[in-house]
């Protein structure tokens, strides 16, 4: 186990492994393999139907089976237990359901449309929902975006919810989000090797954008000019991109401004895309002179702790390893209570989020899979004066035979992640 003493401060080359020219695509077999999993999923708890939410921020399980969003409009999936399948889109989407991966029938409804936009002919969801086929006899289940403490509680509109319930009752309309997100059980959790190889896609630029913001920052600049060196372009956020200089940092939240760095800022970046985020936050200085005097034992009280527990983080993650484990050695070697950290220090990630949900947490016994693929994320959050640090990357969890597959299928990809594994053991030795 590594402790802050084990930590030496240098400087070391800085890594360039380029950017992937070409996105690996989703193959076919990859949706009907997904659909396959969703309908045995469906089987196992007796849903008649799945009915599957979508919006502009919450449309990752409804992109799992389509293929794509919704953009600023809603959507809903219906899939029957047998695989037959209708997506429900507003008037600037709808024309999309012809380009669904799995095979499915459009349906117009204009009330999943922007306020004001036409509404002649529009009809009842519930209506819609019957004529598809739903009735009181069947179950049915809604599936959302996060995991609530009943199968009666939903997430998703009031005016979707109430529609099914009008049609089967209360008891018969379930919450069904956790058949894609659960940490244990949830068909999203594990990937193949064609999901991790377009997920490492959308990682790389979101770390090269991080990268290439670090490198040009200068004081003077400010935090939306720095952002402008990110190499990102239009790829698709998994959340919002964050330059944040001085006590802007406190509001963590938001975007960035005209705020001007200056020597010895609180300083952050982040990108976050589709596949992964980097994050990265400290002080904007070049030794710790130009940090605030009273903040001059920054490396010694905060840093060299926070970077120990990292390693040791990534030392410990693997098949197998449960994430009650993986908890307990962040509290053991960076307790929360002297360094203020209170999310799960790690959870998986996913097509549209940078958190689906996470197997680590406090007396986790959900273990660690191959497919899995996940972001370190430990925040701490200590006294004003610090820059609390704050590194988040992902990473794809692989056994020998994922790997094979990996380096035979994608040997860019596969060569990209060994130039990383060889960085973090050889540069930064761990």
């Amino acid at each position: 186990m590594i402790n802050a003493k084990n930590i030496t401060y240098t400087t070391v080359k800085e890594p360039f492994w380029g950017l992937p020219k070409e996105q690996p695509k989703l193959e076919d077999e990859v949706y009907k393999q997904r659909l396959d999993k969703t309908l045995k999923a469906m089987e196992a708890v007796k849903l008649d139907y799945l009915l599957v939410y979508a919006d502009r921020e919450h449309y990752g399980n409804f992109d799992y089976l389509t293929g794509f969003g919704p953009r600023f409009e809603e959507a809903l999936l219906v899939l029957d237990k047998s695989g037959k399948a209708h997506i429900i889109l507003g008037n600037e989407c709808y024309s999309m359901y012809k380009y669904s991966r799995i095979p499915a029938e459009g349906i117009l409804y204009h009330t999943f449309s922007l306020p004001n936009q036409p509404m002649g002919g529009n009809r009842k969801l519930k209506d819609i929902l019957t004529e598809i086929g739903i009735n009181n006899s069947q179950t049915v289940g809604i599936a959302g975006w996060k995991l609530l403490e009943s199968r009666h509680i939903f997430d998703t509109p009031s005016f979707i919810t109430d529609s099914v319930r009008d049609i089967v009752g209360d008891e018969n309309a379930v919450n069904a989000t956790d058949l894609f997100i659960h940490p244990e059980y949830g068909v999203r959790i594990i990937n193949s090797a064609n999901e991790i190889a377009y997920f490492e896609f959308g990682a790389t630029y979101a770390s090269d954008a991080v990268q290439q913001m670090l490198l040009n920052t200068r004081t003077g600049l400010t935090e939306v000019e720095i952002s402008q060196f990110g190499t990102a372009g239009s790829l698709p956020t998994n959340l919002f991109p964050k330059v944040l200089a001085g006590d802007r940092i406190d509001l963590n939240m938001v975007s960035p401004t005209t705020n001007v760095l200056k020597l010895g800022d609180r300083f952050q970046v982040s990108m976050g895309l589709i596949g992964g985020q980097s994050n990265r936050r400290g002080f904007a200085a070049y030794s710790e002179e130009d940090l605030p005097e009273e903040s001059r034992d920054y490396l010694e009280k905060i840093a060299k702790p926070y970077f120990a527990t990292v390693v040791n983080w990534y030392e410990k993650i693997g098949v197998g390893v449960a994430g009650g484990d993986i908890y307990d050695m962040v509290e053991n070697t960076y307790p929360k209570e002297k360094y203020g950290w209170f999310l799960n220090p790690g959870h998986l990630i996913a097509t549209a989020e940078e958190w689906l949900s996470s197997p680590i947490y406090e007396n986790s016994d959900i273990t660690i899979k191959s497919g899995m693929v996940l972001q370190m994320d430990i925040i701490p959050f200590t006294e004003r004066r610090y820059a609390a640090p704050n590194c988040e990357d992902g990473l794809a969890i692989a056994d020998e035979a994922l790997r094979m597959e990996l380096k035979e299928k994608y040997p860019d990809v596969y060569q990209r992640i060994e130039n990383r594994r060889n960085f973090m053991k050889e540069v930064l030795n761990h």
